[in-house]
This record gives structure tokens, sequence and C-alpha cells, in this order.
């Protein structure tokens, strides 16, 4: 019983084994221009803040400019 389950199983992650269910959407690179000055400037302000283990307060913002201010941090911790 416990032979023929293992099997079983054996065969079907063989053959699922190449299918994808769903394909994921490569991110896309937003270039430093197009970020805004006051977003890349509060990046800037939030990477020297977490280098000096300080608190800051990130106000409220719509989806495309937190995906830009995530951004900007990103691109700040890279070229610092």
């Amino acid at each position: 019983m416990k032979d023929r389950f293992i099997i079983a199983c054996r065969d079907y992650i063989v053959n699922n084994k190449n299918k994808r269910h769903h394909k994921r959407k490569p991110a896309e690179i937003i270039p430093a221009e197009v970020i805004a000055r006051r977003i890349q400037a509060l990046g800037k302000i939030v990477v020297r803040a977490e280098r000096r283990h300080k608190p800051v307060r990130i106000p409220a913002m719509s989806c495309a400019e937190l995906g830009h201010f995530l951004t900007s941090t990103e691109q700040t911790r890279v070229s610092v």
C-alpha cells in the first residue's frame, strides 16, 4: 500500500514537473529620471536614517508613489 502510494506520487511529480501554472511578470525597472525629486529626497532620508537606526515617518502615498519610493530607496542603497 505504502509503496504504491510513493510510486504514484513520484509519477505525478515527474509528469507535472515542467508544467507552470502561471507565468511571472518581469518587474519593470524605473529609471531615476522618472521619479519625482520629492520622492527621491525622501528615499535618501530613509536610507540615511536606517543607517543611524533612527525612526522615520513615511507619509501616505498612492500606489505609484509608493513604488517609486521603494525604487528610489533601492537605487540609493546600491549607489552608496
